[in-house]
């Protein structure tokens, strides 16, 4: 009897220790099969001045035309006033910075699952703080990633596809998709935009999308470069450069709701030496809007004073062409 007593206790010790191994070993697969593992990003400078801004170790020397570092969570970078970079991610997606532009890394990791599957994503968060940036997914996200920029604005979410997003002000955003779905959300607003689609998305005004117009790239920015190898020449790639002649096609009421008209025209035929005074609120699509002609064309008669369409300040006098 004390015998088998004894023998049953040892069994009983016995099946208690395997199935805490077992339980362990449970706890150790569910936990490899959705690892989270920090990963890196790498910026390359391809053109003027870019400044990295560690976590954790204060602000690197300034990076020039060719150089290049790796980034992780927290950093961030800005480029300055004749500055380009880009951004480049494990699985190959890039992100195009403009000039003047800032842009922090909230959120970057790997998820990976073991099993049949044996599948993993990548998860990006971005800041965009100022300017504009161009990003391309090269394939469809698997499963678990996620690509996401957020601004103080809206936040944009997006699947494979090339698309940008630019910060206008404190309080506008515009995104235009060229390849692909993207999500704009705002409070409890969401839009899809699939290609050809932009918003300008305003705080406090409704979600409208608009056609968004071709763009044709300069040859010698690295998206550019792809899209010559890759696409048709009658598909080519929105570049920087180029997205920055069409910061104010309109998605949605460009002035204000209340707003008084445009004022400031000084007397004289339309035409040569008819002239306009930028008024505080004003933007060239608005003023463009008011004189009866296109913003591109006003752009263009005053080039030589503005290098860049959003570049318009108070007290300007701009050159209004013949409609």
């Amino acid at each position: 009897m004390y015998s088998d007593s004894s023998n049953k206790r040892r069994v009983s010790v016995v099946l208690a220790v395997l199935a805490a191994l077992a339980l362990l070993a449970a706890v150790q697969w569910l936990r490899a099969r959705h690892m989270t593992l920090p990963t890196t990003a790498r910026i390359v400078v391809v053109g003027g001045e870019a400044v990295v801004s560690r976590a954790d170790a204060g602000v690197d020397p300034p990076l020039r035309t060719g150089a290049s570092a790796l980034m992780q969570r927290g950093d961030e970078v800005r480029t300055g006033a004749e500055g380009r970079a880009r951004l480049t991610f494990s699985g190959g997606e890039v992100v195009e910075l403009g000039h003047n532009t800032r842009v922090a890394i909230l959120e970057l990791h790997e998820t990976r699952a073991t099993g049949p599957s044996l599948s993993h994503g990548l998860v990006v968060f971005l800041a965009l703080e100022e300017g504009q940036v161009t990003t391309r997914i090269r394939h469809m996200l698997f499963q678990g990633s996620r690509f996401v920029i957020e601004t103080r604005v809206a936040t944009v979410e997006a699947r494979g596809t090339l698309f940008e997003c630019q910060v206008i002000d404190k309080e506008r955003i515009r995104v235009a998709v060229h390849e692909g779905v993207v999500t704009v959300s705002m409070g409890e607003q969401e839009l899809q935009l699939e290609a050809g689609q932009g918003v300008v998305a305003r705080l406090g005004q409704p979600l409208t999308s608009s056609v968004v117009p071709t763009l044709v790239p300069d040859a010698d920015t690295p998206l550019a470069s792809e899209a010559a190898a890759e696409a048709p020449s009658a598909t080519k790639m929105p570049t920087l450069t180029d997205l920055q002649k069409t910061l104010f096609p309109p998605v949605i009421t460009p002035t204000r709701p209340g707003d008084v008209p445009v004022q400031g025209v000084t007397d004289g035929v339309l035409g040569v030496g008819k002239t306009y005074t930028v008024q505080p609120g004003d933007t060239l699509f608005s003023i463009a809007r008011s004189q009866g002609v296109s913003w591109e064309a006003l752009w263009q008669a005053n080039r030589d004073i503005l290098a860049s369409p959003e570049l318009i300040h108070p007290g300007q006098t701009l050159r209004i062409p013949t409609p």
